[in-house]
């Protein structure tokens, strides 16, 4: 796709968004900008939007041929927390979606991050859900003092993109998604805890949609330096890195550890019955910005 017809795509997808809404994307006399949230499993579930404008994804151009993805409510929220504009992605796309049709996902992968900055977006929460590798051994029976358990988050600082599938950027746009990590958002999801478990590392990204062995996998992965694994973020990060100026914050959940057997149907429950305190979490962290 060529840049002119992607940018054709966002505006159209954004002006959808302002026929729907009839709100005035970007906001006038707001240099802040509405605050763009992709939120994960079990992120949005609970947060608090005052008089929300619910948009259905497939209503939006572009987004027609989205699936029906289990845990995700596709569909996008306009509205206020903590007294400040946000648009919140309720259901992203995941590249894993439709290996039948990689490059449709593809586009709309990208496509879901173009039109929040197309509607004026500058700050950039990405969230998801995780799982935790444990930190290289020093010695024999050496356990590492900042491993991450069930229910920590983990604040983003950095990308291990060894292991990544094809990202939705196209040839020539070469860009550093690390860079978009903002060490100022990254104070506030830290100080905003609140009794959390809040450890700050870097991210692995794998494909997906099947789980990451635990046998040899996991320990390979975390040789990289990575805290985290999931299958999500990145791509959001390598969108957000073609547009000086934005910034994104990444907030991972752990739902299982490094060693427990995979279960996609627990780790929606635990997402989910942390639901209240993510949600709080955010509102605190957007309250701040």
């Amino acid at each position: 796709m060529r840049n002119s017809e992607r940018e054709a795509a966002a505006k159209e997808a954004a002006d959808a968004v302002r026929t729907i809404t009839q709100l005035p994307f970007p906001f006038e006399h707001d240099d802040l900008g509405p605050i763009g949230l992709e939120l994960g499993t079990g992120w949005g579930d609970v947060l608090q939007v005052e008089n929300p404008c619910r948009i259905r994804l497939p209503q939006i151009p572009g987004f027609s041929r989205l699936r029906n993805l289990e845990g995700h409510a596709r569909e996008l929220v306009v509205g206020r927390v903590n007294g400040k504009q946000v648009i919140a992605l309720r259901g992203r796309i995941h590249l894993n979606e439709a290996p039948d049709d990689n490059t449709e996902t593809l586009k709309m992968a990208r496509l879901q991050i173009e039109m929040l900055i197309q509607l004026g977006v500058k700050n950039l929460i990405l969230t998801s859900a995780v799982g935790a590798l444990k930190p290289p051994t020093a010695g024999i029976g050496h356990v590492g003092c900042d491993q991450l358990a069930v229910g920590d988050i983990c604040v983003v600082d950095g990308f291990v993109t060894l292991f990544a599938p094809q990202m939705p950027l196209w040839g020539g746009e070469f860009c550093s998604p690390e860079d978009t990590l903002d060490e100022h958002l990254q104070h506030f999801a830290r100080i905003s805890a609140c009794g959390l478990g809040v450890h700050i590392g870097s991210h692995v990204m794998l494909l997906g949609p099947w789980f990451e062995g635990r046998k040899n996998d996991k320990r390979l992965l975390a040789q990289t330096g990575a805290k985290v694994v999931g299958m999500s973020g990145l791509p959001g990060a390598c969108v957000a890195a073609l547009y000086p100026g934005v910034r994104v914050l990444f907030l991972c959940f752990v739902t299982n550890d490094d060693v427990e057997a995979h279960s996609h149907e627990e780790n929606l429950a635990r997402a989910k019955a942390s639901s209240p305190k993510l949600g709080g979490y955010l509102e605190r962290i957007i309250g701040r910005i």
